[in-house]
């Protein structure tokens, strides 16, 4: 596992030093020990500082040193780049293997509570957990699932406050497009593949957009009041959810299901389907593509893939453990905390092991962070 951990972070390190010139290579070295750290259960620079006896003013003031700017290109060129290796080896793989994978990009967001007062970008955002508002960060992010591996590839913190403030459907649109930027760079087209959603960001304008982009299949799981005409039947879908008899072992689906056309005056003409998952009833809308209904169902089984990213944040990486004060230590925290997952991420796939199995293992190993911390200065351009 040592080498493996050696080699993630000298592939981190020439993707920065490649990507970004005008970072010096000590606030390089810097992110790379935060994130390595996170490995042997260090999750702030406070306990990075006492493990390794560093001082801890020289770890906050390379954190502060680099713009918000910088750490947001980090959090999509880090996680694109990667995610670009395993889609091109996906590519290069038969018809079958492609589909097994189903790599699908999906979208949602997280509250993150906080209760310092100089912690910046906090608001009262609703959290599902407690069915009330919570204080706190937001965090929205954009994740692609191929398989099993989930890749960040574009996560940022959401703000209420400031006159230039955006709302969430337009930051998202900002952040697809600086993803699509990267790959079409690349000449790989991510837009053949589906995009899912959760029910707050379903409108009629969020689907056109995306429309607009190039985006042919677009999943967005119902609410219960969306008002939907459906056999000259114009009722919430809750009412629909009931009429509707469900047909267990239709061709290719797990789950029974039922697939019905609909009109909304809210989002045009869609395909709705009905189906049941774990004893509940869910509801799915289909725009775009007609999807076949084991399509739709297996592609909406991948958006499972966002939301262990945001469990694997919090709970692995201890997102709450990184409290820096200014707008720029919040966008530093988060940056940090990405890189770290990446890493992980690719010691998990190499050494085949959970996230939490190779924490387990290298919690009671942290004299080796030292001898791995050596070998980043091979690499290391000299400072001017």
């Amino acid at each position: 596992m040592r080498h493996q951990i050696i080699k993630s972070a000298k592939f981190f390190q020439h993707l920065l030093f490649s990507r970004f010139h005008r970072i010096r290579s000590q606030i390089i070295d810097t992110g790379l020990l935060l994130s390595v750290c996170h490995l042997f259960g260090l999750y702030n620079p406070n306990q990075v500082a006492d493990a390794l006896t560093l001082p801890k003013a020289g770890l906050y003031r390379d954190l502060h040193s680099l713009s918000q700017y910088h750490w947001k290109c980090l959090n999509v060129r880090l996680g694109c780049a990667m995610a670009l290796e395993l889609i091109k080896d996906t590519e290069s793989k038969s018809a079958s293997t492609q589909s097994r994978r189903c790599p699908t990009l999906s979208v949602d967001d997280s509250n993150v509570d906080r209760y310092g007062k100089t912690i910046s970008d906090c608001s009262n955002w609703w959290s599902k957990k407690r069915n009330n508002t919570t204080w706190g960060q937001n965090i929205l992010g954009i994740t692609i699932k191929i398989g099993d591996i989930v890749i960040p590839l574009n996560t940022r913190l959401v703000s209420k406050k400031g006159r230039g403030r955006t709302k969430k459907p337009v930051l998202f649109v900002a952040m697809m497009k600086e993803v699509l930027d990267f790959f079409d760079a690349h000449s790989i087209d991510i837009r053949k593949y589906p995009i899912t959603f959760d029910s707050w960001y379903g409108s009629k304008k969020l689907v056109n957009t995306l429309s607009d982009l190039g985006f042919v299949s677009i999943l967005v799981h119902g609410k219960n009041n969306y008002v939907m005409t459906i056999n000259n039947k114009k009722v919430k879908l809750s009412v629909h959810k009931k009429s509707g008899q469900l047909q267990p072992e239709q061709w290719g689906c797990d789950k029974p299901v039922c697939r019905v056309q609909a009109t909304s005056p809210t989002f045009g003409e869609c395909i709705v389907l009905f189906f049941s998952d774990m004893g509940k009833g869910r509801t799915l809308l289909v725009f775009g593509k007609p999807l076949r209904t084991c399509e739709a169902l297996r592609i909406w089984s991948q958006h499972n893939g966002i939301e262990l990213y945001w469990r694997q944040l919090k709970s692995n990486l201890h997102l709450s453990d990184m409290c820096l004060e200014s707008a720029q230590g919040a966008c530093a925290g988060l940056g940090i905390k990405v890189m770290s997952y990446l890493m992980l991420l690719q010691v998990s796939i190499s050494e085949r092991r959970t996230f939490h199995q190779i924490q387990l293992e290298l919690t009671g190993q942290r004299h080796m962070l030292l001898e791995i911390m050596a070998h980043f200065h091979e690499l290391n351009p000299k400072e001017p």
